[in-house]
């Protein structure tokens, strides 16, 4: 009953460990609302962060080469800060841990879009930097999970045939 008792303290302080600091914030998007403002229509984006923020879209003149150059800069921005910003002990730790569930968690946990870098810049270029911070942050959290479900199935089911074994003695 003792040994019990360690083994659930000890899966605790790991699940507490991966997943404690994480916690509070699993979730953010943001979305554009249309109102009408002096008989004109008006479009906002509410970030949501700590806390809400509406900001007022303008619509000012693109052509489609600026388009383009600002997609790719926003692009290659996003890929570079999901690279720096990523937690990959965190990802590996949770795949090594949960060989099954880590990567598909890794697919399901909407990444913390670092809202600062953005900031004064144009609409189109958020919209393309959190599409692009969205799908690279995705593709290496599942990359990280599956690399520790690799290690930690092998360790798991060692682990649990030495166990089976020890009881059955």
């Amino acid at each position: 009953m003792r040994t019990n008792f360690h083994f659930i303290l000890f899966g605790l302080l790991i699940i507490t460990f991966i997943f404690g600091i994480h916690a509070l914030g699993l979730c953010e998007e943001n979305e554009r609302i249309t109102v009408e403002v002096d008989g004109r229509p008006k479009q906002y984006d509410v970030i949501e962060t700590k806390r809400y923020e509406i900001v007022e879209v303008e619509k000012p003149a693109v052509t489609p080469d600026a388009l383009q150059s600002v997609a790719m800069q926003a692009v290659k921005d996003a890929e570079k800060d999901a690279v720096t910003h990523l937690n990959r002990t965190l990802w590996f730790s949770t795949g090594c841990f949960f060989p099954l569930v880590g990567p598909i968690f890794s697919q399901r946990y909407q990444p913390f879009m670092p809202t600062a870098r953005v900031l004064g810049k144009s609409p189109q270029y958020v919209a393309f930097y959190y599409d692009a911070y969205k799908v690279k942050t995705k593709k290496l959290q599942f990359n990280w999970a599956l690399g520790g479900c690799l290690v930690g199935a092998p360790i798991s089911a060692y682990l649990l045939t030495r166990l089976y074994r020890s009881t059955r003695d």
